[in-house]
């Protein structure tokens, strides 16, 4: 039920309110990627909620299936950045702040560098690419980084 309600919350969060987030067209904040983060499903299901997640995005977004294929590589590769042996990763509430902090820098930088190449890939636009990624990043970062907040003082009371 819990993975329900953060599809729904991060589905509609994306789409009504982070979509309409574009500085300059430099600033797009991807909130929906703590969902991928938190699941703790097998390995085929996790691709399969993945890709339904990245789906979902792309329907509302028009993007054509980009975010679907950067949720899947970000998904596919998580159990070898999460050092995982049974490809089930940790649980995100209980990791450690400086723990989620790199790993989830990682995924996102990831899953933004893949997605805007996806979008816009012209080798005369490659400064612009790498710095859409990074400021998207950050800001990204920071609305993990408040969720991760919120849930770890939810989990204490």
């Amino acid at each position: 039920m819990k993975g329900i309600k953060l599809f729904l919350w991060v589905v509609l969060c994306q789409i009504f309110i982070l979509n309409n987030i574009q500085y300059s067209g430099y600033i797009n904040p991807y909130y929906y990627i703590i969902f991928i983060l938190a699941i703790q499903q097998s390995r085929v299901s996790s691709l399969l909620l993945s890709f339904i997640l990245g789906l979902t995005i792309d329907f509302f977004s028009e993007s054509h299936g980009i975010h679907a294929f950067a949720c899947v590589l970000i998904t596919y590769i998580k159990p070898f950045l999460f050092n995982s042996t049974n490809h089930i990763s940790e649980d995100i509430n209980t990791m450690r702040f400086d723990v989620f902090f790199m790993r989830t820098m990682l995924i996102v930088i990831i899953h933004h560098l893949t997605l805007f190449l996806l979008e816009d890939f012209e080798l005369h636009n490659i400064l612009s690419i790498i710095l859409k990624t990074l400021i998207s990043a950050f800001f990204t970062m920071i609305l993990l980084i408040v969720h991760k907040a919120i849930i770890s003082i939810k989990n204490e009371i």
